[in-house]
């Protein structure tokens, strides 16, 4: 197992502007969530705090859905566009001069995936695809090296899903290096790269998520020692004011998870995938046999080949 933090985090930095992209944004979505847990605070002062551990629920289900949104429309694009620059440094060791990183990341992703829609269902289709390869193809236990795993079977596994996030980026940055601009094509062909060098991607993907588990954890035991001081002088009878506090401390962790931690860990496995990328050719072999578990798989080849004939329509109309 090779990490590469000292490279992916060398990478990273070079990539300054994005991060303050995504500081702004994810800065803003925890203003939100600050705003909104004073109002339930204020909500709770005066009609108790049962009524607004009701309406926290409520709010925390409403939010859910919000942040669904917020990520089909924004994070998708932010994501991808990073993912873009982080393969452009990967590849050839730095960005093009002069370059505004945003305008060039976003120009970047719209030539391929021309919509934000698209990008999102060719993200959701590979993730798809992943995990169930992931629960049928591979013996993940024999993988990772750790003893007694069957007995942790679903932490494992629930471990495993959360890795595939950092993959399925891998997969979007292979179509940026093999600049497919059939990008449904390009996700079938990186997933055929995984199948064929799945346990050294798995490996570092699921070393990486613990890791981020522990930054998370480290990360709001920091923010709650500022917060719980702010705690310890209130009133015992401000119960739901130090339990929000609390969520907030708990949200300021994940952020800076996302804000910081994402990135490498994205970044190192998108070098170890593309790694294996350099030395593996897609094998249509493996074809036959993610399609017999996969309906997902069997839309990508759908969509690619529905992309392909659109495309060769489109040169055949400015031929003539």
């Amino acid at each position: 197992m090779n990490l590469q933090l000292g490279q992916a985090i060398k990478i990273v930095a070079q990539t300054k502007v994005y991060l303050l992209y995504r500081t702004m944004v994810y800065g803003a979505i925890v203003g939100v969530v600050a705003i909104v847990l004073g109002i339930l605070v204020l909500i709770g002062t005066v009609f108790g705090s049962g009524a607004a551990f009701v309406l926290f629920l409520i709010t925390l289900f409403a939010g859910s859905f919000g942040f669904r949104l917020l990520r089909d429309y924004v994070l998708y694009l932010l994501q991808a566009g990073h993912i873009a620059l982080i393969t452009e440094i990967a590849e050839t060791g730095t960005l093009p001069p002069g370059i505004s990183q945003t305008s060039w990341a976003k120009e970047k992703v719209m030539k391929y995936y021309k919509e934000v829609s698209v990008l999102a269902l060719v993200d959701q289709l590979v993730k798809g695809v992943l995990v169930t390869l992931n629960r049928t193809i591979f013996n993940v236990f024999n993988a990772l090296p750790i003893p007694a795993l069957e007995g942790l079977a679903g932490i494992v596994q629930r471990i495993v899903n959360f890795s595939l996030t950092y993959i399925d980026e891998s997969v979007i940055a292979y179509t940026f290096r093999t600049r497919n601009e059939n990008v449904f094509d390009a996700a079938k062909s990186g997933i055929l790269v995984y199948c064929q060098s799945w346990k050294a991607v798995l490996m570092n993907a699921v070393a990486l998520t613990v890791l981020s588990y522990l930054f998370v954890i480290l990360m709001t035991t920091l923010f709650m020692i500022p917060l719980g001081a702010v705690s310890l002088m209130l009133p015992s009878s401000w119960s739901f004011v130090k339990f929000a506090l609390f969520v907030l401390a708990l949200f300021l962790g994940i952020s800076t998870k996302w804000i910081l931690f994402d990135p490498i860990a994205c970044t190192s496995t998108l070098l170890t995938f593309l790694n294996e990328a350099e030395t593996t050719k897609p094998d249509p072999a493996w074809e036959s046999k993610i399609e017999m578990v996969s309906d997902q798989f069997r839309t990508l080849k759908t969509k690619a080949g529905e992309m392909m004939r659109g495309t060769a329509k489109s040169r055949e109309a400015q031929s003539t």
